[in-house]
């Protein structure tokens, strides 16, 4: 402030006329000697601090949690749904034949140790982004609720900071997709199947009557 203007200003904060990265209180009549970092412009602190070019954007752990959540899936196809469900219409013991099918239970048992790797998975790689110095990291603890969030928002943040590394996030929408219709179109097929020895079993069943 001025002399002129500083007479008239009423008490406050104002910028420190000998440091402009400070404000220094203005009593009404004179300057005291209360100072106060300056207020920086709202959102200046939200700005993404950048890596130096050429920081690598993918690690080994990043790959597996996109790629473990797949195998349970995998070992479910080999599981006969169709035979289970003909033998659901007549035999009462076969949801429990169903629990000790091998291939059911593999995945059964694969998918509970897939969740707990990808989220042990996610933590390796949320140390090594620490490690590469990215100030902004999305929380390993995410895995807990579905490995693509973690693989998500960990992209974003790595290519907000890098300028790259989107990849992980577009292969892990891509194979969820992929693995969705997958099951869809199997679990379709399984019950026509099923659909078809039901009839030829009604068909049979009503001949011999």
């Amino acid at each position: 402030m001025t002399n002129d203007v500083a007479l008239q200003a009423p008490a406050g904060w104002y910028p420190d006329p000998s440091d402009a990265s400070s404000q220094r209180w203005w009593d009404g009549a004179r300057w005291t000697g209360h100072v106060v970092p300056a207020l920086r412009p709202y959102g200046e602190h939200l700005e993404p601090q950048r890596v130096p070019s050429g920081t690598l954007v993918g690690t080994v752990w990043i790959w597996l949690v996109v790629a473990v959540p797949v195998l349970p899936v995998l070992l479910l196809f080999g599981f006969d749904m169709s035979d289970y469900m003909l033998r659901s219409m007549t035999d009462p013991s076969a949801v429990m034949l169903m629990y000790l099918d091998p291939w059911y239970l593999g995945s059964v048992v694969v998918g509970w140790g897939a969740y707990g790797a990808t989220v042990l998975f996610a933590y390796f790689d949320y140390a090594a982004l620490g490690r590469l110095r990215y100030a902004r990291r999305f929380h390993w603890a995410w895995a807990f609720l579905w490995s693509l969030v973690y693989v998500i928002g960990r992209s974003v943040l790595v290519r907000r900071q890098a300028g790259r590394g989107s990849a992980p996030m577009h292969v892990a929408i891509w194979s969820t997709v992929l693995v969705f219709v997958t099951t869809m179109v199997w679990f379709t097929m399984m019950s026509v199947e099923a659909m078809s020895g039901i009839v030829d079993v009604a068909e049979t069943y009503g001949t011999r009557l």
